[in-house]
């Protein structure tokens, strides 16, 4: 039934998709199984297939909202329709006691619909998704963000800014800072700063090294937060053609945390880490 020239390239999509096709497959294969009472495997299986399908579409209409998907309310329109049609060969299927003539004529409708689909209409998710693949993944722009506030407000080296696959830092002892997101682009960014970083950083900008952190360290924090999340919220708003503001930092703390994103940042004076969970209108 699956056919890798089906994948549109999203792992979630393509992985719901293989499961509907499995399904497909094994109610061809009771379909040819002559001889057979068939009636509870029928009802079983049509039953899975009818509420899966509601659950993937949920899912695909989930992930078109959050790329801002052009053809959403369309695509929306395409599941709803097709949904109302297997509730509808439910009924015929139980009114006829599930006989073999209507299971059929249910399959090859459902199997005819379904491979369409896919190798229509939802590849042109897969497409437009890859337009937005660089907002989708955010450690480029969170990276190049860090790198150019922190050449601006306390001369850090941007060569040195990069994404740190690992890190050895500890974040035991650390501040974890919050910004909330609003507007067309909803959620929300945290940043942990291990103490030494902010050592490093109000050297930089104070000229000298805190042996505690303390208010003024914090309101140094809070104000690089700020800054950083309106440079990432305007790049933000112009990749997506959105209007994204921010709410005033607060601390948080990090075991609270549930990121879609965790973004280690090397800086050249420390790792600092930036995680975000991002959604868009």
């Amino acid at each position: 039934m699956w056919k890798e020239s089906l994948r549109i390239g999203i792992g979630l999509i393509d992985g719901q998709h293989k499961v509907l096709f499995e399904n497909i497959g094994e109610l061809l294969k009771e379909i040819r199984e002559a001889g057979k009472d068939h009636k509870q495997s029928y009802i079983s299986t049509v039953t899975f297939l009818k509420d899966y399908a509601a659950k993937h579409f949920a899912a695909e209409e989930e992930y078109q909202f959050s790329i801002n998907y052009s053809g959403y309310a369309g695509h929306k329109a395409l599941h709803e329709k097709f949904l109302a049609g297997v509730l509808n060969f439910e009924k015929k299927m139980e009114e006829s006691g599930f006989a073999d003539a209507v299971v059929k004529e249910f399959t090859g409708m459902l199997l005819a619909w379904l491979l369409y689909h896919v190798a229509d209409a939802d590849q042109l998710i897969g497409k437009e998704a890859k337009k937005t693949e660089i907002i989708r993944n955010h450690g480029e722009m969170v990276v190049k963000s860090v790198g150019d506030v922190l050449f601006k407000l306390a001369g850090f080296d941007k060569a040195m800014t990069r994404a740190a696959a690992e890190h050895g830092e500890s974040f035991a002892e650390s501040l974890a800072v919050e910004v909330g997101i609003t507007g067309g682009a909803s959620g929300f960014i945290t940043y942990v700063y291990p103490h030494s970083f902010v050592k490093n950083l109000v050297f930089e900008i104070m000229n000298f090294v805190p042996e505690t952190i303390d208010e003024l360290e914090v309101s140094t924090l809070f104000e690089l937060s700020n800054i950083l999340s309106g440079t990432i919220c305007g790049e933000l708003s112009r990749e997506k053609k959105i209007i994204c503001d921010i709410e005033p930092p607060f601390m948080t703390q990090r075991l609270a945390m549930r990121p879609d994103e965790a973004i280690a940042v090397e800086t050249g004076k420390g790792i600092i880490e930036v995680d975000l969970a991002v959604s868009y209108r």
